[in-house]
């Protein structure tokens, strides 16, 4: 059955802000964007959805100026930028503003000096006067959230979510009237989204455009009024946001009938529709996989981020970790890994202590991680997709690893993994640049890596940041059936409703404790909610 939709048409002209007509890019082996249109009426919010790799993050780095399309032409306010629009530079001067999904902020300087950067108030005589824009600053920042200290911090002290808010504070100190945004809630806690979009809205009250990627269609349905679906580079639809339904959406995104969505939705997309994970190993007497006792962890500032943390981990076991951003979940997991050090306390893996073995000991010892940030720990861009795989296994033969590599096996290593993890590759295949792949599909091929290993225990920060609905739905599908076969995994999570999907129980982290402990039968995201905040009424 083909979908039948409500879809748009630009009616005139006039009506748009933002015209973008006959898109086309080409990268090497792939078109990214082939004769794509985009319509943005002012003052409204505008959603950019897709499946990974479907052209979306193209399309906003060539409104930015960040990329330059082969053919195709902009018009801003009824006027043709296509030829002066050659530049993120070029963009800002036109009110044009992105906050894409890894941020682009220089990590020595310090939050005040990036956001001014390129903008600077100069006094006569060419000396700078930053005092004269801090008030302004703080204004903004208070409104996202952020407390005016960490203007004076450096960025390469902060974490992901709160870099994301920087690159959106950045963007609106250089009074950005369309503001674009690459996935800008992934790295966010419920209650900072909240707080992001109310503040989007009310940019949007006063005349700013929003165009904003996701691949959540609840905050699709909850905060947009108009919606292009892109599949494969090419359009899927134009759709006024109150005139569809989720179902449509999916269909044109994935290509498929309205009815093989029902039947997706109801086999797991959603937290509503699936059971609750059943009780483990924590409740038999099979000893524990991963025990932490007393551990007490420092941050980059030195400062102590965990204090006294003591848990158990069990064979077969998925248990979430929630917290605020910044309640030590990063320091857990890297001192868990190796990549931190523990300042008191003792972990044990198997009942044998590692607290000072080697990350490499570790990961022999079958730990496997899967990082926050991909582009800084997950991946190195400028090798290719077969060679990211291979890290970690580089002197393993059946990886086509050694002291001489084979590559022939490890192409077909690679080929046989992306094709099972549906990693969307050109015509170079797994010899193409990871840097080439869009997001989605690296964080799969960082997925991929670490399940591949069969490790006895994983730890999952994140895992699927920036994945599409079907990308998400797989690999929920495989942590759960890691942990069918015996692998501990300790899942890291902003998504309370993944956390609430996946894990058997929920540790909640609140200012570098643990605020409580709950079996998945007695959470709910209210109860969460309260001990994230320090509250268990």
């Amino acid at each position: 059955m083909v979908l039948s939709s409500p879809e748009l048409k630009p009616s005139s002209h006039s009506d748009y802000i933002v015209r973008m007509e006959h898109i086309t890019r080409r990268f090497p082996g792939v078109i990214a964007n082939d004769d794509v249109h985009l319509y943005v009426k002012r003052a409204t919010f505008h959603a950019l959805i897709g499946e990974n790799g479907a052209g979306k993050s193209t399309l906003l780095g060539i409104l930015y100026g960040r990329i330059l399309p082969d053919e195709g032409r902009i018009f801003l306010y009824e006027r043709d930028v296509t030829q002066e629009l050659r530049s993120p530079a070029d963009a800002i001067r036109l009110g044009i503003g992105l906050v894409s999904q890894h941020h682009a902020l220089i990590p020595a300087l310090t939050v005040l000096e990036n956001i001014l950067l390129g903008v600077e108030p100069i006094l006569a005589g060419g000396l700078l006067a930053p005092s004269q824009a801090l008030e302004h600053i703080q204004e903004l920042a208070v409104q996202l959230g952020l407390s005016p200290v960490v203007l004076k911090q450096r960025v390469e002290q902060l974490s992901l979510a709160t870099l994301q808010k920087v690159e959106i504070l950045k963007a609106l100190y250089r009074n950005a009237k369309i503001l674009l945004l690459d996935e800008p809630t992934a790295t966010l806690a419920p209650a900072e989204v909240e707080a992001l979009f109310s503040l989007l809205h009310r940019l949007v009250e006063t005349g700013t455009t929003v165009i904003f990627v996701t691949h959540k269609l609840r905050e699709v349905m909850a905060h947009s009024e108009y919606i292009t679906v892109l599949r494969r580079g090419r359009n899927a639809g134009d759709f006024q946001t109150s005139h569809v339904q989720p179902e449509q959406l999916l269909a044109a995104m994935l290509g498929s009938s309205e009815s093989d969505i029902q039947s997706r939705l109801l086999s797991g997309a959603t937290v509503s529709t699936v059971t609750t994970p059943q009780s483990t190993a924590s409740d038999s007497a099979l000893p524990p996989l991963l025990k932490l006792e007393h551990i007490s962890v420092r941050n980059d500032h030195g400062a102590l981020s965990l204090q006294d943390i003591s848990l158990q981990l069990f064979p077969a076991e998925i248990v979430g970790v929630a917290g605020v951003d910044g309640s030590g979940q990063k320091e857990l997991a890297e001192a868990i890994v190796g990549l931190r050090d523990v300042e008191s306390g003792r972990i044990f893996l198997d009942n044998e202590e590692i607290t000072c073995q080697t990350v490499a000991s570790r990961r022999n010892r079958g730990i496997a991680y899967i990082p926050e940030d991909r582009h800084q720990e997950g991946l190195v861009l400028d090798f290719s997709v077969a060679e990211n795989l291979l890290l970690g296994h580089e002197l393993q033969t059946q990886w086509g690893g050694g002291y001489f590599l084979n590559y022939k096996v490890l192409h077909q290593q690679a080929t046989d993994i992306a094709n099972r993890y549906d990693v969307r590759l050109g015509s170079q295949g797994v010899q193409a640049p990871v840097r080439t792949l869009s997001g989605g599909n690296q964080q799969k091929i960082v997925i991929a890596r670490a399940l591949e290993s069969r490790p006895c225990l994983l730890i999952a920060y994140q895992p699927t940041r920036g994945l599409d609905i079907g990308a998400t739905r797989f690999v929920h599908n495989a942590l759960q059936e890691a942990a069918s076969k015996g692998a501990a995994i300790l899942l890291f999570s902003l998504d309370l409703d993944e956390i609430l999907l996946l894990a058997h129980r929920i540790v909640v982290l609140y200012n570098g404790h643990i605020a409580g402990i709950l079996p998945r039968s007695d959470a709910s995201v209210e109860r969460i909610g309260h001990l994230m905040t320090g509250s268990n009424t």
